[in-house]
């Protein structure tokens, strides 16, 4: 009889074990997916300036997607990310006496979306993927010619979990962005960005290249909780 009973508590913790990994049947692919391997494409990226003063400001929005040469957004999206309270912060600068040098600056954000198509090497056709950002930050290097802003080169990192797979997350996603337009600059806004979020009329656009990203995956079943489900069986 406790035999039985034993047998039927084994049973029981593998159909809990199994309903914990069934709870996200469409689960990520394991791996690190990049622009050097071949498995992810660079894209665009756009600043809102919400607030209408300009770059660095609390509450900038950060919009990015990929592209692919004629379409945004197509393998991947990440947007809603909003500058924290402290703003951009400087870390570090050298000019000389020319006006003619840099200005290092760390900026964190808060919020933020994510979207992976299904259908690209880390998915299996089920469906699309989505998540929250749970971490962004972009260090930025201001270069000056003459106290005038002449280019702005960003590295960008990123972590975030999945939605409806409990354990599967980005672990990191790291990226090269520089800026390739600004409202003053004395050309017309191009195509082809990432629309400015906040209903914001000014703000920057950035090529994104050199992308690099880690998905992975932990089982929550863990053994401590399969074998309390054993034991409740045969006390």
């Amino acid at each position: 009889m406790k035999l039985t009973a034993i047998a039927a508590g084994i049973a029981a913790a593998v159909l809990i074990s199994s309903s914990v990994f069934a709870a996200c049947p469409n689960s990520p692919k394991d791996g690190t997916y990049s622009t050097y391997g071949g498995t992810m494409i660079g894209g665009r990226a756009s600043e809102a300036w919400c607030s209408g003063a300009g770059p660095g400001q609390p509450g900038n929005t950060e919009s990015a997607a990929s592209w692919n040469g004629a379409e945004l957004g197509t393998q991947w999206r990440v947007w809603g990310m909003a500058i924290d309270a402290a703003g951009a912060v400087e870390t570090a600068r050298f000019f000389d006496a020319n006006g003619n040098g840099w200005i290092d600056y760390s900026t964190n954000y808060t919020g933020g979306q994510y979207w992976l198509d299904g259908n690209h090497i880390w998915g299996n056709g089920a469906a699309d993927f989505t998540g929250t950002v749970t971490y962004f930050n972009v260090g930025a290097r201001v270069t000056y010619a003459g106290w005038q802003t002449v280019g702005v080169t960003s590295n960008i990192f990123m972590t975030g979990v999945f939605d409806g797979c409990p354990g599967c997350s980005i672990e990191y996603a790291i990226s090269n962005a520089m800026l390739a337009w600004r409202t003053g600059y004395p050309t017309t806004m191009p195509a082809g960005y990432p629309a400015f979020e906040c209903g914001a009329a000014m703000g920057e656009l950035f090529e994104v290249c050199c992308v690099l990203a880690k998905i992975h995956c932990v089982p929550i079943a863990t053994e401590s909780s399969t074998w309390g489900a054993i034991k409740g069986f045969y006390r």
